[in-house]
């Protein structure tokens, strides 16, 4: 299984350019203790399970809970997926069914407290959409064309405007868990329960799925003082 990772040139320069004694670090959310994720997503299985029209994110593995809370402030600048293959039966049909091809973004939530027992987080940032179907079968390192910035205690979430097979079932028990953007009831239709993607909304995030586990982990460039940092600027 080959993995792209375009952005390392880039998380290397901003690391650099820091000061050697002011402490920057490359973070990264979620996966295993070792790094990335070990859990194989369900695509091409029967069934073939992906994750469609909303935004979420792993609370659990084993041991381990808040996985994609960041630990420091900083700035987001990159994420990495494993993907499903899924036949071309199944890409047909979840083509249909979502509204269009595999597509992601990833989302920056601050919390904001809780209604009715569930949490309830406000979209503070977002990145552009990734169209992801031509990686299918593979691990692939995404750059963010900009950075978000990301403070300590917000989450980063997975946004699915459309389906992604980044879901993994198997092999798992009940510790494994992750939390969607929809309310109760938690079956119904994804199209009247759409992804988190009006910038400063608040939503509840009442769903609850396991055991399961995302196949996403994002890179975090912390910053130096625990200030947030300002935007980079790019070089031509």
């Amino acid at each position: 299984m080959r993995r792209h990772l375009p952005v390392l040139t880039a998380v290397a320069a901003i690391t650099l350019a820091a000061p050697s004694t002011a402490g920057a670090r490359v973070l990264e959310l979620g996966g295993g203790a070792g790094g990335g994720v070990s859990a194989t997503p369900s695509c091409p299985g029967t069934p073939c399970l992906s994750v469609t029209r909303t935004t979420g994110f792993q609370i659990s593995a084993r041991e381990r809970r808040n996985l994609y809370t960041a630990p420091a402030t900083g700035r987001v600048v990159a994420f990495t997926l494993k993907l499903g293959k899924p036949s071309a039966t199944q890409i047909g049909f979840f083509n249909r069914q979502a509204g269009g091809t595999a597509k992601v973004r990833l989302t920056v939530l601050r919390p904001a407290g809780t209604r009715g027992g569930a949490p309830q987080y406000a979209l503070n940032a977002q990145s552009d959409d990734f169209a992801v179907d031509s990686y299918f079968g593979q691990t692939v390192q995404f750059p963010l064309y900009t950075s978000l910035l990301v403070r300590r205690g917000y989450v980063v979430a997975l946004t699915v405007p459309t389906w992604a097979p980044v879901l993994a079932v198997s092999n798992l028990n009940s510790t494994y868990s992750w939390r969607s953007s929809r309310v109760a009831p938690c079956t119904t239709n994804p199209e009247r329960q759409p992804p988190h993607t009006q910038s400063g909304s608040v939503r509840q995030y009442f769903c609850l799925y396991r055991p399961a586990q995302l196949t996403y982990t994002v890179t975090v460039v912390s910053s130096p003082s625990g200030v947030a940092p300002r935007r980079p600027t790019p070089t031509r």
